[in-house]
């Protein structure tokens, strides 16, 4: 496997699994009402786990493959050296903090008696998401120019992360909305992740086209470019993904009270489909990220 391919790929797992915690902290504490937050954290707690060894173990991996490419390739990715070398660049010293932040997520999660244990993963998630705007191609420009393009691809990867990382633990909601007791707080939960849903894929739409506006200037039409076609998959992707959540809250929703048991079982399988999706689109999003934006 070349450096490129496994930067690649230590990109996108680290990109997954840093919107997978952002987005179950965020549907767990912020969008289920008290009380049955504390359960579907709990529901939820191995997936949260995992997710934070994957983004601790990628984030040194990232360090460890960026010396590999500025030293003399493999031999070079435990050459503390040159670790220490890359920590001077533009991208270790934004690397430094990311892995700083890296370090307190773990720590939170392993604190399960910590009262503001959630509230600390939240911040720590949405920290580590916001420094990537701060490295690669939305770094590109300085000035203003630079300011909003960081700032746009801020509010793209937050709302990316929504919508991503919500949708594991949507899927765990469903299960409650079958419990009698438990009913009103799943679809309580459900009715949130909606509304705030609506905001989140428009603004990864409308971020997404100012993101590509800046960054080549023109419409992604010259297909000869390998970084264009790649945004191009990207974006139809990205409108099948709108195009099943739209069926899913304004189909299939409708008909649960009808036949919940049958609708249900197709709502869970899109749901499925559209996070299988997501991930494509985050491992689009990690290869084009190596690419000149041409």
């Amino acid at each position: 496997m070349s450096l490129t391919a496994l930067f690649v790929l230590c990109r996108f797992a680290h990109f997954a699994s840093l919107m997978q915690i952002f987005g179950l902290s965020v549907f767990c504490s912020l969008l289920a009402p008290a009380g049955f937050s504390a359960m579907l954290l709990r529901q939820n707690q191995t997936l949260m786990m995992w997710s934070g060894a994957v983004a601790a173990v990628t984030s040194v991996g990232m360090l460890s493959i960026q010396a590999m490419l500025m030293g003399n390739g493999w031999s070079d990715g435990l050459n503390l050296n040159v670790w220490l070398l890359v920590l001077t660049t533009t991208f270790g010293e934004v690397w430094r903090w990311h892995l700083l932040l890296t370090a307190a997520l773990m720590l939170v999660l392993l604190m399960d008696w910590l009262s503001v244990r959630n509230l600390l993963v939240f911040l720590c998630s949405l920290g580590l998401l916001l420094s990537q705007a701060l490295i690669g191609h939305a770094a590109m420009h300085d000035g203003m120019l630079g300011l909003i393009h960081r700032l746009n691809h801020m509010v793209h990867l937050l709302s990316a992360a929504y919508w991503f990382g919500c949708l594991l633990p949507l899927l765990a909601c469903m299960y409650y909305t079958r419990k009698p007791e438990l009913r009103p707080f799943a679809i309580a939960t459900l009715i949130r992740f909606s509304t705030w849903g609506h905001a989140a894929v428009a603004l990864v739409i409308l971020t997404g086209i100012v993101n590509t506006a800046i960054v080549l200037q023109r419409w992604p039409t010259e297909l000869t470019s390998l970084y264009q076609c790649l945004l191009v998959i990207k974006i139809l992707l990205v409108g099948i993904m709108a195009a099943v959540a739209v069926y899913n809250r304004y189909r299939l929703v409708p008909l649960m009270g009808k036949d919940s048991g049958h609708t249900e079982r197709r709502f869970v399988l899109m749901t499925w489909i559209e996070w299988g999706l997501s991930l494509l689109v985050l491992l689009l999003v990690s290869l084009f990220a190596t690419l000149a934006p041409r």
